[in-house]
């Protein structure tokens, strides 16, 4: 008689330690952050001048900061130029940062295509990423595929 409710119980301590350790997990992962983004671009607000491929571009770009918990580790430019190669760019700052807040905050930098002679003439595009430690770990964001992420080399 006790042996079908012996059963029966095994599988409620189960079903009970499934949800309880699903329900654990999802507070962890939400009071980590995981779902919360470091940042929003504002990409109607970037621009990036034109000029001769052996010359220096300036760049401003926008941000709304979300989270203060990250740190930038690495910062890469790569510029495709009009034939669709990329090449290696080099910004003229490394990090950057500022407090999380609700403000959309722009700032400039200037870069340089590493190997000039190799870059095709007209419309390139500037590509970005940048590499976050963060408590969940290491998070790769990249500049938004935008029009005013292009510009012309001369």
């Amino acid at each position: 008689m006790f042996e079908g409710i012996e059963n029966y119980t095994r599988a409620i301590a189960a079903v009970s330690a499934t949800v309880a350790a699903i329900g654990g997990g999802y507070t962890l992962w939400d009071k980590i952050g995981f779902n919360d983004p470091i940042l929003s671009w504002e990409p109607e607000l970037f621009e990036i001048t034109d000029g001769p491929a052996n010359g220096e571009f300036k760049v401003a770009v926008a941000r709304e900061k979300h989270r203060d918990d990250c740190t930038v580790e690495n910062f890469i430019l790569d510029v495709k130029d009009s034939e669709y190669l990329v090449h290696k760019a080099t910004p003229s700052i490394t990090k950057f940062m500022g407090p999380a807040n609700d403000r959309v905050d722009t700032f400039a930098y200037k870069m340089t295509i590493d190997e000039p002679e190799k870059v095709a003439k007209g419309t390139a595009t500037l590509i970005a990423y940048i590499h976050y430690g963060c408590p969940e770990g290491k998070v790769v964001v990249q500049y938004p595929d935008h029009q005013n992420l292009t510009f012309e080399v001369e």
